[in-house]
């Protein structure tokens, strides 16, 4: 048994003990097992004080020394009745017995030590204590203060027992409500305390007599046991400050005072039955004491739970206050902002005024929160809510949608222009931020429900969030309109964006390859497969005519893993029927959003899987800003590297790389934009010379796309590029074509077939 259930087995053993003990004749046997119990409880405590280092050991060391006490105490008064035959009253056991008191009342104390009691706290001790008192002072007090012929010293003694009894009881209920509740260890402390005076009062009226010695003697035991039982449970540690659940309605104090309360009843129950004698006046006394503290308490607890309920309701609404605001700006949130828009216009509908939404976002809040820290960011959405305020008309609400984006409900608006007129305003302003002054530009969206048109809300923000969209896509610092012409053009981008994902499902895109030669020997070295859609209707579909509306949303990675697999199942049966050799690669441009989704990597593994094409043999291209501007897609063409994929820089020179990234970037392969060799102006032959030097020293391979033109040939072979595509050599053609294409010998001068 673990030292967790110590406690029970305590329990268990010792019930026994006291079971068996009872049934023992007066004797030596029965005063020895009787010893026993005492003996093991301050045991039991004095090991759960050193087990469980309780915060404050001294008062469970104290509750210990008060059972040896009681031990001493029973040992003598074994020893007068067994040995003696004697049963003097008072005796020295009975000094034993009372110095036990003194022990536990202030073990009592010191576990809750530091600790006050509140007004409500004392009246609930003061009403248990009053109601305990009752049956005490009829049964054991009572009867002693009117026996004037018992000698001094034994009335001395009658009276210190119910005395001592009630001061443990109302300790152990301070112990309670001083420190919120009972936890299991505090519960046997206070289990024992109220059977001890049980059996004392049996004691008193009846001594020893019968069956009666049965029932003091078992209260007795039973106590040793319990809190023997409360010394070793591990939440001794805590009974000043027990893990119990929060009470703020007082439910256990309630059970507890209406316990109390029932003693009272209960005299006058017992009195009926003729078990004591009538005590009227004194069972009057304590009714109107307990009434008296108990209404007292009623007052207080009804003052209590209206300031709970108070406090309660100011928690309510700043809870409401916060789900409905901003927690940055203070502004309306998004939802809140949504139903200021409904309400603005339901009364527009009743009075046939117009409503309009302007939707302001912030440009390159991303670059402040780069160039100066999240916290200047934080500040600068603050100072853009303020001038959003300042610049609106009174009785406009402004909120804030989330991120960079801002929201103006305006109510009855006159015209139009005066819409354009604000959000010129809101367009570029100067903030101050941490100290620095900052220019700032927002492009601002503006949508406008008119008198007869009853547009939802959502649909209305929906149109002014794609119209600052647009401005933004523009050049930034800008208004735009969400008008009839814009709709129109949303709705065709929707109506082709539902084409392109039926033509996926129906099997209407095809890959046209383009081969990449190799300018030294003119072998055809690998091939670029690129998208083409035979769309019902409208024939051959170039790929600028849909990639765009698929790159708008997650539709483009759809897409992208048809292109991979296609390609690399192409590659396999070409690799299969000898149309090209086994080291001919298949290059596959990736888009942005696809390079930095999570499932890039398994999606490239699972076409390599399906198509039993070697990892070095397939080519993913990335276009120069998709690597540099997205911190999500540079770990995942690591991991594409580390499969065996290789990687090509896209349209190289476009953008904005440096040399010494070459150092970093996972990188096998750039590609040289074509717009540098369809240039004349030799400063741009001389840039590609320096790209391809930059390339070769860092170990990468050069391709030059675009070469429609034979110079263009002996300008790259210069300038030592490695490889070239282009309409020179070959259009993209369909894969049946293929077979001719990686067969013929080419003479890259010219980029004509060589004679066989």
């Amino acid at each position: 048994m673990t030292m967790r259930r110590w406690w029970l087995g305590f329990l268990l053993l010792g019930g026994t003990l006291v079971a068996w003990c009872l049934t023992l004749p007066v004797g030596v046997l029965r005063a020895v097992v009787y010893e026993v119990l005492p003996l093991a409880s301050a045991a039991a405590l004095v090991v759960g004080a050193l087990v469980h280092r309780p915060p404050r050991r001294l008062p469970w060391l104290l509750l210990a020394a008060g059972q040896l006490c009681s031990a001493t105490g029973d040992a003598v008064f074994s020893w007068l009745q067994t040995w003696q035959h004697v049963e003097p009253y008072p005796s020295v056991a009975d000094v034993c017995y009372l110095a036990a008191y003194p022990l536990q009342a202030v073990a009592l104390v010191l576990l809750t030590r530091g600790q006050r009691l509140d007004r409500g706290g004392r009246l609930d001790v003061s009403l248990v204590t009053v109601a305990m008192a009752l049956p005490l002072w009829i049964f054991l007090v009572e009867p002693v203060v009117e026996d004037s012929t018992a000698p001094l010293v034994h009335r001395l003694a009658d009276l210190s027992y119910p005395l001592a009894d009630l001061v443990v009881l109302a300790l152990v209920v301070r112990l309670g409500v001083v420190s919120g509740g009972y936890n299991l260890s505090s519960r046997l402390l206070a289990l024992g305390a109220l059977v001890l005076p049980v059996g004392d009062v049996t004691f008193a009226l009846w001594g020893s007599d019968g069956h009666l010695l049965l029932l003091n003697s078992a209260c007795w035991l039973v106590t040793y046991l319990l809190w023997g039982a409360a010394g070793l449970h591990r939440s001794m540690r805590a009974v000043a400050h027990p893990d119990v659940r929060p009470d703020p309605t007082g439910r256990r104090r309630l059970v507890l005072l209406v316990l109390a309360m029932l003693t009272i009843p209960g005299v006058l129950v017992m009195e009926s039955w003729g078990m004591t004698g009538h005590h009227l006046l004194d069972t009057a006394l304590a009714a109107l004491l307990v009434i008296a503290l108990g209404a007292t308490r009623t007052q207080l607890a009804i003052s209590a739970a209206l300031r709970w309920a108070k406090h309660t309701e100011r928690l309510r609404a700043e809870v409401d206050h916060r789900a409905a605001h901003d927690a940055l700006t203070l502004l309306p949130n998004r939802s809140t902002a949504l139903d200021l828009l409904r309400q603005t216009q339901d009364r527009a509908h009743r009075t046939g005024s117009t409503t309009g939404v302007l939707v302001v976002d912030v440009d390159g809040l991303a670059r402040v929160n780069d160039a100066h820290g999240d916290t200047v960011g934080d500040d600068v959405l603050r100072a853009v809510a303020r001038e959003v305020e300042r610049v609106v008309r009174p009785g406009d609400r402004v909120g804030r949608l989330g991120g960079d984006e801002f929201v103006v409900v305006v109510e009855d608006v006159e015209d139009e222009g005066a819409l354009a007129q604000v959000a010129a305003r809101l367009s570029r302003f100067p903030v101050t931020a941490a100290g620095r002054v900052l220019d700032l530009t927002c492009s601002v969206g503006i949508a406008v429900e008119p008198a007869g048109r009853q547009a939802a809300a959502t649909e209305l923000l929906h149109e002014a969030v794609t119209a600052a969209a647009r401005a933004k896509a523009t050049g930034g610092a800008r208004t735009w309109f969400f008008d009839d012409a814009l709709r129109s053009e949303l709705a065709e981008q929707a109506e082709l964006e539902d084409a392109v994902r039926h033509g996926l499902a129906a099997g209407e895109f095809v890959l046209h390859h383009q081969p990449v030669l190799e300018l030294a020997s003119g072998r055809t070295t690998g091939f670029e497969a690129l998208i083409r859609w035979h769309r019902p209707g409208h024939g051959l579909v170039p790929p600028d005519a849909f990639i765009p509306v698929a790159e708008r949303s997650d539709l483009i990675c759809d897409v992208g893993r048809w292109v991979l697999l296609e390609a690399t199942q192409q590659l396999a049966r070409w690799r299969a029927d000898g149309t090209v050799a086994d080291d001919v690669r298949i290059a596959v441009n990736v888009s942005g959003r696809h390079l930095a989704e999570v499932t890039l990597v398994e999606d490239v593994a699972h076409a390599l899987r399906v198509s039993a094409v070697p990892a070095r043999c397939l080519v993913v291209e990335a276009t120069e800003t998709v690597v540099l501007d997205s911190t999500a897609v540079l770990p995942n063409l690591r991991a594409l590297r580390d499969l065996g994929v290789a990687i090509s820089l896209d349209d190289y020179g476009t953008g904005y790389t440096s040399i010494e990234q070459f150092r970093t970037l996972p990188l096998d392969a750039v590609k040289i934009d074509r717009s540098f060799l369809a240039s004349s102006n030799p400063q741009d032959e001389a840039l590609v010379g320096l790209m391809v030097h930059a390339a070769h020293t860092f170990g990468l391979e050069v391709v030059a796309e675009g070469v429609e033109r034979t110079d263009q040939v002996a300008l790259l072979r210069s300038l030592g590029c490695d490889k070239a595509q282009g309409y020179l050599f070959s259009r993209p053609v369909p894969a049946e074509e293929v077979e001719r294409l990686s067969r013929r010998p080419v003479d890259v001068a010219s980029g004509l077939e060589v004679a066989g």
